[in-house]
Order: C-alpha cells, then structure tokens, then sequence
C-alpha cells in the first residue's frame, strides 16, 4: 500500500469556491475507485490537505493523472501554493494523525 498526504494553501481568499469545488470533485474520483483504500480531505492550521491511501503505486499514479484530480493539478498552480506532498509505504492504512506526522517530518526535511 501507498499512501499519499499533501497540503495547499489558497493564494486569495476568492479563490476557495473554484478550489474547494475541483477538490470535491477529485474527492469523488477518489472514493469511486476501487484501489484506493482511503481519500479525505481536511483542513489544518489554515492549511488544506488531501490523504489518500491506494492499493499500489500503480492505482496512485493513474488516478493521479486523470479525470478530476488531473484538472485540479493544473489548476493548483493559479489557486493555491502547494506545500509540501509526500508519500510513503504502509502496511495497514494511517490514522490522520499518523499521516500527519510523516507529512510534518518531511515538510521540516524540506526547508
């Protein structure tokens, strides 16, 4: 398993309704996919997050690259500024906070 967490931060307060929109719909494809385990979004010290846990990397990367989360991506550029993402390997799926953590460890790492 493979799981994924990420945070944005939107650029202009206007910009929620588009952004929160795109990320409701990339919520969706998410849950409606048979590989992937987990899909949240939350929201965290002002900071928007996605957690997504999936079968393999196989599953991540082809979600990740169409549909509703491709044209999120391409807009996240215009919207948000995008923090740090992260992945890792897991043998069971996450707790939040567990994520969390690792998703801090490397944010820390990055700077």
């Amino acid at each position: 398993m493979l799981a994924v967490i990420g945070g944005v931060s939107l650029k202009r307060w206007y910009h929620g309704p588009e952004f929160f929109w795109r990320a409701h719909q990339s919520l969706r494809q998410a849950r409606g996919d048979a590989l992937c385990l987990h899909a949240e979004v939350f929201v965290r010290q002002g900071c928007y997050f996605s957690y997504t846990v999936w079968h393999d990397v196989e599953a991540m990367l082809t979600f990740a690259h169409s549909g509703p989360h491709r044209r999120v991506v391409r807009a996240s550029t215009r919207l948000a500024d995008i923090n740090v993402f992260c992945q890792f390997p897991c043998i069971a799926v996450p707790s939040r906070v567990q994520a969390l953590q690792v998703w801090e460890q490397r944010a820390q790492a990055a700077e």
